[in-house]
């Protein structure tokens, strides 16, 4: 009975072949966890598969992130270009109200005009001859097609809103704004309520009666491509004090050609 229930278990054994040895049941094993490791990998990810519609949005997102600090950058750029040119303005004003015909750099095709203050907010900034885009990108640009500063009529100041312009918007009625022109006056005007007006109808009018300044800069503030739309500041002229030494002769409009 014995030998027969033996042979029994040999003869089953045969049925399903040799018994593996330990190393072959390790290669099994191993293969088996390679062929499942993506499967496994798949099922843990944390980010689940996007869909064609989500893979365009993160596209969208990547580059506004991108444009946008492109954007940061030109600013941080623009503004530190303005600081540095109006302490190189400052130094050649300071020259003009000495006699001397001085440029603020050797290849600048414009000299200084004035200078604009706003004591209350401790606000300046030196004004160009000239309102072209080159002058605009260094101060603000007195408009040679009105009079001078003080002079009869409306003189008429423009400049950047992100920049030199920028403290225009809290500029309130009667505060002094002061402008010291390059012939040595130092002229006091009273500031007037601040309006928005359509670039192409300001209602400025050059030839005026008085003597009136206008400090003009796009809007709203904040914005940051250009608009049809500007902000200005009409003020009246209230003083007048001299204080270079250039006699009032030197006070013909300025090209922006040497």
């Amino acid at each position: 009975m014995a030998t027969r229930m033996g042979g029994s278990r040999y003869e089953q054994a045969d049925d399903f072949g040799p018994l593996p040895t330990y190393l072959e049941l390790a290669m099994a094993t191993a293969a088996a966890t390679a062929y499942d490791a993506p499967d496994a990998k798949k099922g843990s990810s944390l980010l689940p598969r996007l869909s064609a519609v989500e893979k365009a949005i993160a596209v969208a997102i990547a580059i506004l992130a991108i444009y946008g600090a492109v954007l940061i950058s030109d600013g941080i750029y623009i503004k530190a270009k303005a600081q540095l040119s109006q302490f190189l303005l400052a130094r050649a004003f300071a020259a003009e109200l000495r006699g001397e015909d001085a440029k603020p750099w050797p290849w600048a095709d414009f000299t200084t005009e004035a200078r604009v203050s706003a004591p209350r907010l401790g606000k300046n900034a030196i004004v160009l001859a000239g309102a072209s885009g080159e002058a605009l990108a260094f101060g603000p640009a007195w408009l040679t097609n009105t009079p001078q500063p003080g002079d009869e009529g409306t003189s008429v100041i423009a400049a950047h809103r992100d920049t030199h312009f920028r403290w225009l918007k809290d500029v309130k009625p009667g505060d002094a704004i002061e402008v010291t022109r390059r012939d040595g006056e130092r002229l006091t005007f009273k500031a007037g309520e601040g309006r928005v007006v359509s670039w192409d109808n300001s209602g400025i009018d050059p030839a005026a009666q008085g003597h009136h300044l206008v400090l003009a800069t796009c809007w709203p503030f904040g914005a940051t491509e250009r608009g049809p739309l500007r902000y200005i500041v009409e003020a009246e002229l209230i003083d007048t004090t001299a204080t270079g030494t250039v006699p009032t002769a030197n006070t013909k409009p300025l090209s922006l050609t040497p």
